[in-house]
Order: structure tokens, then C-alpha cells, then sequence
């Protein structure tokens, strides 16, 4: 007799093969689900060339998998032109996916939902308003808070962008939030702050959305730095900074740190509105000759120069996951971090905690210090290897739980 899988509808935001992260998640997950249900996918049309031509090269996935492209009217498509637009899109395309996602289970039902990708714990969930539908939230994040005492490592327009962010997701995140939690029958959190703020809701798991490839060709024998043919000092340690130079980043706190951490250079891969600000940074602090930045690269590039350096320097003040810790961490290079959001759960054992009272940038000085004789061991804690084990576990606490009789509004 033909086993019959349980059937699953996933929604993705994002999601297909490729260098971006969000992407790339919401495609690892479906390909997880698919090793063991019938999974629906429902995502945007961007993303077919690449989930079309991988389903295509794998007809044992295609026979478990099938993709559904949703966007809305291209009047509203048009008008989706700069990159804040995205959210007042997000939330009309989960109105959409709703719909959407309550046609096909009328007319088939399925035994799990499952939102996966762009899934912000302030902004709505589509299938929270699916009747009768067990439905799986997330991986989800966006309740984490800069500590007061490091605001100032924000600069001006860091600090105005963190209190308009708070003013504007804490209602949002009640409303749309706290809904979503209530009807799920599991929340999945990004990291422990995540958690506790949803902890009321009846099952909360901690698992972020990193999932990562195989990364072994990019793995050095030997460090950056190589002792000179003739005896001399070695050349600096090299630590690099991976990310958008935005406040929250922790752009300033790395060179603080960097100028109190002789030995060492700074690559920094990234850019963003503080790249000027931190540039001047630098020169006051005489480090100009000790720090290259090096703009925007391709991810293969980014991944040699961490393969290649002594430890990566982190001091984000509240990602909610951060996959370029969890790549450090794959590839065994310490992450010099601050104990706040998901960075530290995702570097893992080669987490190098810094305090975040009293002179903290003196705590970052002193974790990079360390990190010239404490190297780091590869890990392959967030390799997509595990994946189906974890949706696996989290459709069956799904099913045998029971769905809120009445679906919640968007």
C-alpha cells in the first residue's frame, strides 16, 4: 500500500535558491518538509526561474513539492519602489495569501501550515486566518531592544531609527503579534529574547532560520597570519566585520575596540549610511592603516575572507539571528560578540561573549585579544542536514495539538 504523507501548505514570502538568506531558508525548509509530506508552497513570482529550474533538475523533490506563485495587481506592483515599501506590500500580500491559502484548504485540507520566511513577530500571518489549519509561526523575530546604556554606540539617526522602530512594531506587534501566537499551535522563535516576549502562547520553540551548505571549500589549513621568511613578527591578526554598516550594526563599537586591540587589522564587508561616519572614526582613532573597508561582495568572497581570518568581530546590538555568525561558527572562527539577540545562539561554541555594563568596548578589546590564542573548532550546528528532523518534530507537536476554532483577523 503507497504511505500517504501528511499534507502541508507552506507560506513563503521568500523563498527559492540562491545567495539571499531569507530566501534560501524558506527553500531549505520546504525541502526539508518535502523529504516526508506532500508540502504546498505559496511564494512570489521572482523566485521562479530558480525554484522551476531546481525542481526540474530534481524530479524525486518535484513529486513532494509543488510551488504556487502569489503577487498582487501590478498597479500595486508598481508602486513597491523603494525598499520600505516592502512591508505595507507584505502585509496586502498575506490578505492575499489568506484567501489564497483558505481555497486550497477547503478544497483539500491539509494537516499543517507553516509560515516561514519574512516572518516578523510585528507583522501578520495569512494562514493565522485559515479555520480548522494547525499552523507553525515561524521561525519568527523583531522583539529585541537595544540595551540603554549602549544607544549612544548608535549614533544619531541609529538612535532615531531604533525609537521609531519601537514606537511603530510594539503596537503592531500586539495586534498582529500576539494574534498570530494566540492561533498558533507552535511559535518558533529566532533566540531566547523572542521566546520569553511570546512565552504565553501554549508551545514556544527555539529555532533560528539559519540553514547553511556546505561550506568546506571555503576552509583555510592555515590562519591569515603567517610569521615573516626571516624570523620577524608575524603580520597582523585579521579580523573581519561582516554586515550593513548600520547603527545597530555595531560599526563604531568594532573600532573602538579595534584601536584598543593592538596586533590586529579589521576588514570590514558591508555598506550602508554609517560608512562615512565610521571612516572618520577610524581616522580619529589612528586606525586608518589598521582597517580596509571593502564594500558590498559576493558572498563566495565574503565566505573566503572569514575562512581566512582569526575571528570575526560582531558587536550587532540586536540581530535577530545573523547568519554570518553562524558561517564564522561553520567554518571554526571565534565571534567576538555582544550577549544580546540571536548572534551568540548562532556562533554557538565559538561564541566570545563581552559584557554589555561598564566599559564594554574594553570587554570587546579583551575578547579579541583572547581570540589570538583561543581559535575556534568548525561546528555544523546549523547545517541544513538538520532540518527535517526539526520540521518534523514541529508538525507532529502541530497535529496533535488543536487550532483555535475561530481563524484571527489580518
Amino acid at each position: 500500500m503507497q504511505q500517504v504523507h501528511p499534507r502541508v501548505l507552506v507560506s513563503a514570502y521568500a523563498c527559492g535558491p540562491g545567495d539571499e538568506p531569507e530566501a534560501a531558508a524558506g527553500w531549505a525548509f520546504a525541502r526539508a518538509a518535502a523529504r516526508s509530506h506532500q508540502v504546498h508552497v505559496i511564494t512570489r513570482h521572482r523566485f521562479a526561474p530558480a525554484v522551476d529550474a531546481a525542481l526540474a533538475r530534481d524530479p524525486e523533490l518535484a513529486r513532494n513539492l509543488t510551488v504556487e506563485y502569489l503577487d498582487l495587481s501590478e498597479r500595486l506592483l508598481a508602486r513597491k519602489r523603494r525598499s520600505s515599501d516592502v512591508y505595507w506590500y507584505y502585509v496586502l500580500w498575506q490578505r492575499a495569501l489568506a484567501r489564497r491559502a483558505a481555497e486550497l484548504h477547503e478544497a483539500t485540507p491539509f494537516d499543517v501550515g507553516h509560515h516561514v520566511t519574512f516572518a516578523n513577530d510585528w507583522l501578520p500571518c495569512g494562514l493565522a486566518r485559515v479555520r480548522d489549519l494547525p499552523v507553525v509561526w515561524g521561525p519568527v523575530g523583531g522583539a529585541t531592544v537595544v540595551p540603554l546604556n549602549l544607544v549612544r554606540w548608535l549614533g544619531l539617526r541609529g538612535a532615531a531609527n531604533e525609537l521609531l522602530r519601537g514606537l511603530l512594531t510594539a503596537p503592531l506587534r500586539a495586534a498582529w503579534g500576539d494574534t498570530a501566537a494566540r492561533r498558533a499551535a507552535v511559535v518558533v522563535a529566532q533566540n531566547e529574547t523572542v521566546a520569553r516576549r511570546f512565552r504565553r502562547a501554549g508551545h514556544v520553540v527555539v529555532e533560528p532560520n539559519a540553514a547553511l551548505d556546505d561550506l568546506s571549500g571555503h576552509v583555510v589549513s592555515t590562519p591569515a597570519r603567517k610569521a615573516a621568511a626571516d624570523g620577524s613578527d608575524p603580520r597582523p591578526l585579521r579580523a573581519v566585520f561582516v554586515g550593513r554598516l548600520l547603527g545597530l550594526k555595531g560599526g563604531r563599537l568594532a573600532i573602538e575596540a579595534l584601536a584598543r586591540t593592538p596586533g590586529w587589522e579589521l576588514h570590514v564587508y558591508g555598506d550602508g549610511y554609517d560608512r562615512s561616519t565610521l571612516v572618520r572614526l577610524a581616522e580619529r582613532r589612528g586606525v586608518t592603516d589598521r582597517i580596509v573597508f571593502h564594500g558590498h561582495r559576493p558572498r563566495a568572497e565574503v565566505l573566503d575572507a572569514v575562512a581566512g581570518c582569526d575571528a570575526m568581530l560582531f558587536p550587532s546590538m540586536h540581530d535577530q539571528a545573523g547568519w554570518a555568525a553562524a558561517e564564522a561558527s561553520a567554518l571554526g572562527r571565534p565571534v567576538i560578540c555582544l550577549p544580546l539577540g540571536g548572534v551568540p545562539l548562532m556562533a554557538g561554541v565559538n561564541a566570545r561573549l563581552a559584557g554589555v555594563d561598564g566599559d564594554v568596548v574594553g570587554h570587546l578589546a579583551e575578547r579579541l585579544a583572547e581570540a589570538a590564542t583561543t581559535p575556534g573548532t568548525p561546528s555544523d550546528r546549523w547545517s541544513t542536514s538538520r532540518l527535517p528532523d526539526v520540521v518534523e518534530r514541529l508538525y507532529g507537536i502541530a497535529r496533535s495539538g488543536s487550532p483555535a476554532a475561530e481563524a484571527s483577523p489580518v
